[in-house]
């Protein structure tokens, strides 16, 4: 179901998945046919990224973990995943693109006041989270998987989203505990990664900003 009400009807020959990270690629087994994976994200600005690095490598180093930080240029927080595929898809890139040009949706503030561990199984990732759920993040998510419903594509929502921002992958677990300084910026538009697999590297296929 889809919206807060969860009184939408999801179409029959629709699927849809939660996804508690970019396209939801770490919890699945390895599928060394996938080559591209597009998902719906914010980024942050360049100097909340540089300062969300500067925050892993040092709880990196506190609790001894093997595993380096992610580049500033990775930094990002997913919003809803749309597919991992073979090859770049570009009739569902196309179809997408003209879906989120429908998403109204004022700037917000993002706050995380935390970093934690999720235990997601092996390879755990270390995020920055917030103790309070971002109403306006929560929205945004809600109304990207409402577009890609109505286009026709397989959506993604989960009612327990929780967003955050990945800073690196490690065997070891680091308890949750709060920032001495929160990562704060302004949304002021959303994207389309489309991540490179096996390549740590993405391309932007599309913005739309936040107006309202």
């Amino acid at each position: 179901m889809l919206g807060k009400a969860g009184n939408e009807v999801v179409r029959h020959n629709q699927q849809s998945f939660a996804f508690g990270d970019a396209g939801g690629l770490r919890s699945r087994k390895f599928d060394e046919t996938i080559k591209s994976n597009l998902f719906l994200a914010i980024v942050p600005e360049c100097e909340t990224a540089l300062q969300a690095v500067e925050i892993g490598r040092r709880v990196s180093a506190e609790h001894s973990l093997s595993r380096n930080v992610r580049p500033p240029q990775l930094m990002h927080v997913s919003l809803n995943a749309i597919g991992a595929y073979p090859r770049l898809p570009e009739d569902v890139v196309f179809t997408a693109c003209a879906a989120m040009s429908n998403v109204r949706a004022m700037p917000f503030e993002v706050t995380f006041d935390r970093v934690m561990s999720f235990a997601t199984g092996y390879a755990q990732p270390l995020v920055l989270s917030s103790g309070v759920r971002s109403e306006e993040m929560m929205d945004l998510h809600v109304q990207l998987a409402k577009e890609m419903w109505s286009a026709g594509l397989i959506f993604s929502y989960n009612p327990r989203f929780k967003p955050h921002m990945t800073l690196l992958y490690d065997e070891a677990s680091v308890p949750e505990r709060e920032l001495a300084e929160p990562v704060r910026w302004m949304v002021r538009e959303f994207v389309l990664i489309h991540s490179l697999v096996g390549r740590s590297e993405y391309e932007y296929l599309g913005r739309w900003p936040l107006l309202g």
